[in-house]
């Protein structure tokens, strides 16, 4: 004997050796078996494709089963609620805007070419380098923060075709000619120094060229080979 269930149908007859797909269609229309009810042989579920191959034997129980549609209801309603409610944050928000007050002003601090300095550079000769002020710094009145003052050679690759050694002091001075950073040296194998200037006034400053000394290539060099082109970056070290 087997006992066949679906819903609120039961009963219990001889059905051993008969396939699921058989006594699926034969009780279809008696206990209103739907096609996507899933059938169940002494508990475990069985696969439709298995069915016609799935005989019945003495003792056994064979169900059917809908599968509940009530978790994809609620599943509906939980994003049926959010897009309602989404709707409601993404159209129903109040906005406000500000503008900062931000004082717009000049750089930090301007950089102007000074008179330089000059020198007569003979051939095979060692001798001194002219003096002068190269750069002026003026910062501006509402900085007082520390600064990086940077000399660099810029046109190297020409000079060492007039010099085999030239060295260039720098200093950086206030107003008052009182160095307030430096020296530093210049070189060719050296081409750039950094000066860091911690100064609390807001007058201009400059850099300047205070010595230094050369050692000349055999005469015969390029015209312009023997002056050196100086470039000056001055550089946020604090914030004001």
């Amino acid at each position: 004997m087997v006992e066949i269930r679906y819903g609120e149908h039961r009963e219990t007859v001889e059905l051993t050796g008969r396939s699921i797909a058989q006594v699926r269609e034969q009780y279809k229309e008696e206990f209103g078996i739907p096609d996507r009810a899933k059938a169940s042989l002494n508990g475990k579920g069985i696969g439709r494709k298995d069915e016609p191959r799935t005989a019945l034997a003495y003792n056994d129980s064979l169900s059917f089963a809908q599968k509940s549609r009530r978790g994809l209801f609620f599943i509906g309603t939980i994003l049926l609620a959010l897009a309602i409610t989404g709707g409601v944050f993404a159209y129903g928000a109040t906005t406000a805007t500000l503008s900062l007050a931000v004082t717009n002003q000049a750089d930090f601090a301007a950089v102007t070419a000074g008179a330089g300095a000059t020198w007569d550079a003979f051939g095979s000769y060692r001798g001194s380098v002219g003096t002068g002020s190269l750069f002026t710094v003026d910062p501006d009145d509402n900085w007082n923060g520390d600064v990086a003052v940077i000399v660099t050679i810029a046109n190297a690759q020409d000079l060492v075709e007039a010099y085999r050694i030239l060295v260039l002091e720098i200093e950086v001075q206030d107003s008052l000619s009182n160095t307030i950073a430096g020296p530093e040296y210049l070189t060719l194998g050296r081409g750039e120094v950094d000066l860091e200037v911690t100064y609390d006034s807001d007058e201009p400053w400059t850099v300047e060229l205070t010595g230094g000394y050369y050692i000349s290539q055999h005469g015969g060099w390029a015209a312009g080979g023997e002056d050196p082109t100086l470039m000056c970056q001055v550089l946020q070290r604090s914030a004001p």
